[in-house]
C-alpha cells in the first residue's frame, strides 16, 4: 500500500528544509568582507555516497599552506573579492569628476544662468534631511557639509534565521562651482565607518577600495532620491493639467466623454473634477474600473464661484464607468445607480458645464480659473 504524506508531514518537512538552508547565516556569507582570513576556513567535507558509485565525486582541491614570507604580502592583507561599486548615472548631465584624489561627481548646468551649485546644495540638504542624517558642521560660503555618524540597519535572512546588520558612517561633503562652466561638483569623503552583525562588530579593513566602494554607494543613493524627487515633480505637473475631454461613444455606442489620456492617468486625474462638479465618491473600484458617486445638487452660486455652466440633474447615485478605449485614449460613461445608461441629453449637459473651459483652464485650488 503507498501511503501519502499528510498536509502535517508536509509542513513539517517544510520547515526542515528552510532550517538547513537558513544554517548559512550572514556572518558566514560576509566572511569575503575586507581582510578576510581564507586560510582559517575549514573546506566542506566529501560527501559518502555508499554503496554506489563515486566515479563522478568531484575531489578536493589541495590549497598550499602560505609561509611567514608571504603572510605579509599584499594578498594576505586585502583580499576583497566583492565587484567594486559602480556609479549608477540615473540623471541626465551627471557624471563621474575626472579626480583620482576623491570620490567626485559632476553635475553639468542645462543653460548658462543656471546656478548649479545652489541646486546641488539644496539637493544635498534635502537628501540628508529626507533620510534623518544629522548635520555636525555646515558652511554655505564654502560649500561644506559634515554629518554626525548615521546609522542604517538592514535585516536578512528568514523567520527562521535571520541577522540585522547595523551600518555606522559620518560624511564630509563639499559642493563646487565647476572652474570655467555652467556646473557643479560634488565631493564625498567618509570620516567613519564600522559593521555589526546582531550587535558583533565585524572584522573591516577601511582601504582605499571598499572607502571608495561606500561613498559610491552614497552618491548612488543621493542620485536614486533626485530622480524620484524628480520624477514625482513632473507627476505633479502632470496631474495639474485638466483632462482633455471631448464628447463621444463608448465601445456599446452609449453617448460617454472620450479622454485624449490613458486609463491611469484619466482614473487618478478624475476625482479632482468630479468633486469640482458637487460629486462625492462613495465607493472606487480601479480594477472594474468604475467610481461609485452620489450628486448633490450645489446653490445657484456655486456654478459662477467655480466658471462652471449649471446643469441640472436629480440628486442620486450615479456610476462612472471608465473604459480603455485605444492607446492613451480612455471613455467615461454615465450610468444610474442601476447600471442603465444616462440619457444623452443628460450626458451633454454635464459636458457642457466644463467643455468650453477644458482647453484653456488651469486646475487651481479646486477651481477651475483661466490660464494667462
Amino acid at each position: 500500500m503507498i501511503k501519502l504524506f499528510t498536509a502535517h508531514h508536509k509542513t513539517a518537512a517544510l520547515v526542515i528544509s528552510l532550517s538547513l538552508a537558513g544554517c548559512t547565516r550572514f556572518d558566514t556569507r560576509m566572511q569575503a568582507n575586507g581582510d578576510f582570513d581564507y586560510q582559517n576556513v575549514q573546506s566542506v567535507p566529501a560527501y559518502q555516497s555508499g554503496p554506489f558509485s563515486t566515479e563522478q565525486a568531484r575531489s578536493q582541491f589541495a590549497v598550499p599552506v602560505l609561509t611567514e614570507g608571504q603572510k605579509n604580502g599584499y594578498l594576505n592583507g586585502d583580499v576583497d573579492i566583492r565587484p567594486p561599486t559602480q556609479f549608477i548615472a540615473l540623471l541626465d548631465g551627471v557624471l563621474p569628476a575626472a579626480t583620482q584624489e576623491q570620490t567626485s561627481i559632476l553635475f553639468n548646468g542645462v543653460a548658462q544662468n543656471d546656478d548649479m551649485q545652489a541646486k546641488v546644495w539644496r539637493l544635498l540638504e534635502s537628501y540628508l534631511a529626507a533620510n534623518n542624517i544629522a548635520v555636525v558642521a555646515k558652511n554655505a560660503s564654502s560649500g561644506e557639509i559634515e554629518t554626525a555618524v548615521h546609522t542604517q540597519k538592514e535585516r536578512y535572512g528568514d523567520f527562521i534565521s535571520h541577522n540585522e546588520v547595523v551600518r555606522k558612517a559620518s560624511y564630509r561633503f563639499t559642493v563646487e562651482k565647476q572652474a570655467g562652466g555652467y556646473g557643479a561638483v560634488l565631493n564625498v569623503a567618509l570620516l567613519s565607518y564600522a559593521e555589526y552583525n546582531d550587535g558583533q562588530a565585524l572584522k573591516f579593513k577601511l582601504s582605499d577600495k571598499s572607502k571608495r566602494n561606500i561613498e559610491l554607494r552614497l552618491l548612488n543613493s543621493l542620485l536614486a532620491f533626485a530622480y524620484n524627487e524628480k520624477q514625482a515633480e513632473e507627476q505633479h505637473r502632470l496631474d495639474a493639467q485638466p483632462l482633455a475631454i471631448k464628447l463621444g461613444f463608448d465601445a456599446n455606442h452609449q453617448t460617454a466623454w472620450l479622454v485624449d489620456n490613458g486609463f491611469d492617468d484619466t482614473w487618478r486625474k478624475l476625482p479632482k473634477l468630479l468633486s469640482l462638479l458637487n460629486f462625492e465618491i462613495i465607493e472606487a473600484d480601479h480594477n472594474l474600473g468604475y467610481y461609485l458617486v452620489r450628486f448633490s445638487a450645489p446653490g445657484n452660486d456655486y456654478w459662477q464661484e467655480n466658471n462652471l455652466n449649471p446643469f441640472t440633474l436629480k440628486n442620486a447615485q450615479y456610476f462612472i464607468q471608465l473604459g480603455e478605449m485605444a492607446k492613451d485614449s480612455t471613455s467615461i460613461s454615465w450610468l444610474d445607480k442601476n447600471k442603465q445608461p444616462l440619457a444623452d441629453q443628460q450626458v451633454t449637459d454635464i459636458y457642457l458645464s466644463i467643455s468650453d473651459r477644458v482647453r484653456d483652464v488651469l486646475l487651481k485650488k479646486d477651481k477651475q480659473t483661466k490660464a494667462l
